[in-house]
């Protein structure tokens, strides 16, 4: 009898503990829906200490995820055997933040793997800074053993009591997932003008492409910041543009910019999703858009010339992205604000056609977001691609303004008019092959220096053929493209004046004339 009423008390002891666990872990769960604060993880990856000499290990602040992921803290390393020390060298290849969906909540950085694969080490954990130590402990795997009770009286009643702990603490625990779901959602709505730049999960197909996996088909194109592919999402065609590591930031500024509200517009590429890869070596960064299997307007202008109609379908389209770009959309009652963009890198590369020969604009990595009553902040004012870089910038006497940067693409937006005019059949005559804006007077490529002496100092211009004067649309068009790059840039015209004077100049007679091609029609196939 004694003994029994001993396990009895070691029973209710066991159960009065459970009971404090429980509601300690709820506790956990509800104090983490009204606090939440931001990881901080050590930093630090091989391959840039390499490419760059950035080899110093410094802090990183882990962005915020949702309710149902968590932030922690990671170590890549491997680990070898010196034969002349008699040591273990460790030499850690990358460290950082990691988002997960399973829990990973050790305190220490601790890898228990029995046999590391090629010696490749991972640990992760949660807390600040728990990654600026690893430890390797092999533990070889447990088999189970069966372990006998002593059976006591009243077990039944334990049981009870167990069970009903249990549905209390499944009940609560749901709740303050509940909670902790619409505390973020109101969150977010609140600082939706910010533009959140969260990572998306580090999976190779990421949960906002609703699983459906991508398979990389064809290389369409390699560019500064990467190469653009077409590939599978099935059932359809995208597009994906995949970034190095190093060019992780003009990722994220492409992903600010088409979330920005009302991005969403019929000459502006429509955004799909974006993934962060890192089982790949190295790591990339994806964008998946729409495709269009025309390609870019310089890619078809090699191959194709185009009517009259077609060039006044292209160059109206072309003209209203830019302009929809460029606009600031002031906030309604549904609709947020949507800020001026200027683009920094407008040309033909940049401007897709879609199957009709509509044209929607492209390629954000250096655009720049305009927020009412916000300066410009800190940026680089000579970037984009040299031969369709505006005087102003060449020259580096950039007006830090709203207005200056519009016009400097403005600027772009007239050279882009004299490839679509120079390769227009409109006027009846021969039609020369593709060039380049300067690629004639240059060369195919001119060093910063020539522009300077040429577009700046000697205020040259793409040439304006006599015959185009020959036909009213393509002479109206020649001199909307003489003001979009008129040296003055206050004198230029705006974008909305571009489009207006665009769509003005389909009214001239029209000479319907087929497409033709200049391949040969079997390397289309």
């Amino acid at each position: 009898m004694a003994r029994q009423r001993r396990d009895s008390k070691m029973l209710n002891l066991r159960l009065c503990s459970s009971i404090a666990i429980i509601l300690g872990f709820i506790c956990c769960i509800s104090g983490s829906v009204v606090v939440s604060k931001q990881l901080e993880c050590e930093h630090y990856d091989l391959n840039r200490c390499r490419e760059r000499g950035e080899c110093e290990t410094t802090k990183q602040t882990c962005d915020e995820v949702d309710a149902d992921k968590q932030s922690h803290c990671y170590v890549v390393w491997l680990q070898g055997f010196d034969n002349s020390t008699g040591k273990t060298v460790i030499n850690v290849q990358m460290k950082g933040c990691f988002t997960q969906n399973a829990a990973c909540n050790q305190t220490e950085c601790i890898d228990y793997s029995y046999e590391p694969k090629n010696n490749m080490s991972f640990c992760c954990c949660q807390g600040d800074f728990c990654n600026r130590e690893q430890k390797w402990i092999p533990t070889p795997t447990k088999t189970s053993g069966n372990e006998e009770y002593p059976q006591l009286q009243g077990a039944t009643d334990n049981v009870y009591t167990i069970v009903s702990l249990v549905a209390a603490f499944i009940v609560l625990t749901a709740m303050a997932v509940a909670g902790a779901y619409f505390l973020r959602k109101r969150t977010k709505k609140a600082h939706f003008n910010e533009v959140p730049t969260i990572e998306p999960e580090v999976t190779s197909s990421s949960p906002c492409l609703a699983l459906r996996p991508i398979t990389l088909i064809e290389m369409k194109a390699r560019g500064r910041f990467g190469t653009v592919w077409r590939a599978q999402m099935k059932p359809d065609e995208v597009a994906v543009k995949i970034f190095p590591l190093q060019d992780k930031q003009s990722w994220q500024t492409e992903q600010e910019i088409f979330k920005l509200p009302r991005m969403r517009h019929p000459n502006i590429l429509e955004f799909i999703g974006a993934e962060k890869h890192i089982d790949s070596s190295p790591t990339s960064y994806w964008l998946i858009t729409v495709y269009h299997n025309r390609g870019s307007l310089c890619d078809y202008l090699k191959a194709y010339t185009v009517t009259w109609p077609e060039l006044c379908k292209i160059a109206e389209s072309m003209a209203r992205g830019l302009m929809h770009l460029h606009e600031e959309i002031p906030a309604t009652k549904g609709e947020q604000l949507k800020p001026a963009i200027a683009h920094r890198d407008f040309k033909s590369k940049n401007v897709l056609l879609k199957q009709d020969l509509t044209a929607c604009i492209a390629d954000f990595g250096l655009a720049l977001i305009f927020q009412p009553g916000k300066p410009c902040g800190d940026t680089h004012g000579q970037v984009g691609t040299r031969r369709y870089m505006a005087p102003e910038v060449l020259e580096g006497a950039i007006n830090f303004t709203r207005d200056a940067f519009l016009r400097i693409d403005v600027y772009a937006c007239g050279l882009v008019l004299w490839e679509l005019v120079s390769r227009c059949s409109a006027h009846g005559g021969p039609v020369p092959e593709y060039t380049l804006p300067f690629e004639s007077e240059l060369g195919p490529h001119p060093n910063l220096d020539e522009m300077q002496d040429n577009v700046v100092m000697k205020k040259l211009r793409p040439r304006i053929n006599n015959q185009w004067r020959t036909h009213p649309g393509l002479s109206a068009m020649c001199d909307t493209m003489e003001e979009c790059w008129d040296h003055d840039a206050e004198a230029r015209l705006s974008s909305s004046c571009v489009m207006e004077r665009v769509s003005q100049h389909t009214r001239y007679q029209t000479t319907q004339l087929l497409i033709e091609s200049n391949t040969d029609p079997a390397d289309n196939v």
